[in-house]
């Protein structure tokens, strides 16, 4: 579902309601309605921003600049403000009705933020450099941290305005401010599947660089077997066999629900883990003819274990 239906809910910009029934009610200052009025005013020109995200299938080629729709935000949040300060009990359901319009806007903005991050490439070919060609595996695992707590926080603010959009009364919303709730729902939905991905992305790299069960493990079995410690060996190399397979399991899994901008991330990912998999698996069976006093077996495993790892540098061919 592309985000392009963010900008259908900007609805009729110069049409909003401010009360369902105050025609036949005199008023002798209309401060409150005025301030309600615009601030539906100003959320729905904060979701109209979002208009750039009409294809969310390449996320880094969409250019968002998110000071804008902030700016809307929280001018719409200061005539709320007025509102409540100016209108009676009777319209504090329609106050609140609009607050959540603006909690939801403001983390489907930070969520994109998080996925349309130029900067996702440059982190993810410096990762790619660590496992390819023997680099710093410690600035790598660092990479990966930062990225990772950026898009486990991402993920955590789209449940929360997924939650606060599921909690919006729709036909109120729409009195208010003309839009579709279910429009709404449907740009968060796209979002969700973005940084989804990304998490999986993530997480996927995480286990893959760790020390203690992946790319670490599989480096003390090569020191291990090399000092003739076989069995020490054999069993860091089954760990990091096993962690391999669960990424490329992750993998496999969310490839299915990725943009086509992430296609190329999964590839990549997916063949590393692959042949360091194959890798793991053939130190292990190196480790075990070794111990079981096989020397050409183990020679020839070992061989093999190699060449699988050699074989990461040319990913994704």
């Amino acid at each position: 579902m592309s985000t392009g239906t963010l900008a259908a809910m900007a609805g009729c910009l110069g049409g909003l309601t401010g009360s369902s029934d105050t025609d036949n009610v005199a008023v002798s200052d209309r401060t409150g309605e005025r301030a309600l009025d615009r601030a539906a005013g100003s959320l729905n020109k904060a979701a109209q921003s979002l208009d750039a995200l009409d294809d969310l299938e390449n996320p880094e080629d969409v250019e968002f600049d998110p000071q804008e729709p902030r700016s809307h935000l929280s001018a719409a949040r200061e005539h709320l403000e007025t509102a409540e300060s100016e209108l009676g009990d009777d319209r504090t359901s329609d106050i609140g009705t609009l607050r959540s319009y603006a909690d939801a806007l403001e983390g489907l903005i930070a969520v994109t933020v998080a996925v349309t991050d130029d900067t996702i490439t440059d982190d993810i070919e410096a990762v790619n450099a660590a496992l390819e060609e023997d680099g710093d595996l410690d600035a790598a695992n660092e990479t990966v941290d930062e990225r990772n707590e950026t898009v486990t926080g991402a993920r955590e603010r789209h449940e929360e305005s997924t939650a606060t959009i599921e909690s919006i009364d729709g036909d109120r919303l729409g009195e208010l401010s003309g839009i579709d709730l279910a429009d709404l729902a449907d740009g968060a939905a796209a979002l969700g599947d973005a940084v989804t991905s990304l998490e999986t992305l993530t997480e996927t790299y995480d286990a893959t660089l760790s020390e203690d069960d992946g790319f670490g493990a599989l480096e003390r079995g090569r020191d291990q077997l090399e000092n003739d410690e076989y069995e020490d060996a054999q069993a860091e190399f089954e760990t990091a066999e096993a962690t391999f397979a669960a990424s490329l399991d992750r993998l496999e899994t969310g490839r299915s629900e990725s943009p086509e901008g992430y296609a190329d991330y999964f590839e990549t990912a997916s063949c590393q883990n692959g042949h360091l998999r194959d890798a793991a698996a053939a130190f292990a069976e190196a480790a075990a003819a070794a111990a079981a006093r096989d020397p050409i077996a183990a020679e020839n495993h070992r061989n093999q274990g190699e060449d699988s790892l050699d074989a990461v540098g040319s990913c994704p061919d």
